[in-house]
């Protein structure tokens, strides 16, 4: 069977979609999939040992320049690469009008997508055949799944299970060197990702330093500080200050170097961000805290994640993110938390399923 997958963005989505390629590869044998992405994002796709081929899909030049007979060129190179090869279904996880140009020019006979209540842009439904409604209240992982699952008839319950990306024995290496780093020779290494792409999804410095300070006192913990960009370089560069002895600047890393670090600490505290996401795809351990955004649709699925959500002091009610997440202007419901609260809510769970956390890394099912 040939599948080709439509998701071209943004991270955070493409990879709480990669839970459909472990049921795919689980449910069919000798098949392949296809997968079609911007071009920012290939090489996190690329390096899925279960993707075969991960097509560029680069809109976004495409879009600058479009009469220039060098972008022509490109848009119908990639319309012919796409069309070399007669797919037996096309599933459109993204549902916009950008993954509908895509869907309409695959070929295909079944075209599957959301239906017309779960639907990111109408327009989409006019490139799809068949229209599959999901639920968009339960979590993003699920609905993508769950489209694929219902396409096939199948309502058994489906383990869930981890898959590391691809990555050399050089970027092993390099992994190996932090790892041994004398400043996380401690009982608990903790990764440390509080970036996210909003400021609204992030606790204020004052309470993230707070927190970290109760948690390295209570379990002898030592930090590997994340960052993404410059301003979380700077956060990060204070927290090392801070905690000199006991953590270490991880310089920034492609996903599939950082996944594969991520698989060998103890826990991964978060915001709502893609590493949160891609901590749900290994076996490790996360603590998040959400305001903006319910933790039931972002956080990664089983009680190896637990979250602490942030209530709105305005009253928004929402059943995804808040609809004033980008344009309010405190952030409250997040950046007003205080340490004492989150560590409260960390330490009872930890605590109660620490042993068996640490002791056993174990699956979970899809019910």
């Amino acid at each position: 069977m040939k599948i080709l997958i439509v998701k071209t963005s943004s991270v955070g989505d493409i990879i709480q979609a990669f839970i459909v390629l472990d049921y795919l590869h689980s449910r069919f044998k000798n098949i392949e999939i296809d997968w079609v992405v911007e071009k920012a994002n290939l090489p996190l796709v690329n390096s899925h040992p279960q993707v075969n081929n991960a097509i560029c899909f680069d809109m976004k030049s495409w879009k600058k320049k479009p009469f220039k007979k060098r972008v022509r060129k490109s848009f119908f190179s990639f319309i012919k690469f796409l069309r070399k090869k007669q797919y037996d279904v096309v599933f459109d996880l993204q549902g916009n009008c950008k993954s509908g140009l895509v869907t309409f020019f695959s070929l295909a006979n079944k075209k599957v997508g959301f239906g017309s209540k779960s639907v990111r842009e109408w327009p989409n439904l006019l490139v799809t055949n068949k229209h599959i409604e999901v639920n968009t209240n339960i979590n993003m992982r699920l609905q993508y799944l769950d489209i694929v699952k219902k396409y096939f008839l199948d309502e058994k319950p489906y383990e869930i299970k981890g898959c590391r990306l691809n990555i050399s024995a050089v970027q092993k290496d390099i992994l190996d060197k932090i790892l041994t780093h004398k400043n996380l020779q401690t009982k608990t290494k903790i990764m440390v990702c509080p970036g996210a792409k909003w400021p609204n999804k992030q606790l204020s410095y004052e309470s993230l330093l707070s927190f970290l300070k109760k948690v390295q006192k209570r379990l002898n913990a030592s930090f590997l500080l994340i960052w993404g960009n410059d301003l979380e370089k700077f956060v990060a560069n204070k927290l090392n200050l801070e905690f000199s002895s006991s953590s270490v600047i991880v310089d920034k890393l492609f996903f599939p170097v950082w996944q594969n670090l991520m698989n060998d600490v103890d826990l991964v505290f978060a915001m709502d961000s893609s590493s949160l996401h891609l901590c749900g795809t290994i076996e490790t351990y996360s603590f998040s805290v959400f305001g903006p955004t319910r933790q039931e649709v972002f956080k990664p699925i089983g009680k190896k994640h637990f979250a602490y959500q942030g209530k709105c002091p305005y009253n928004y009610r929402f059943d995804k993110q808040c609809p004033i997440l980008r344009s309010c202007t405190t952030g409250a419901c997040i950046r007003s938390l205080e340490s004492e609260d989150i560590f409260s809510a960390f330490i009872g769970w930890w605590e109660k399923k620490g042993t068996k956390i640490l002791a056993s890394k174990c699956n979970f099912q899809y019910l």
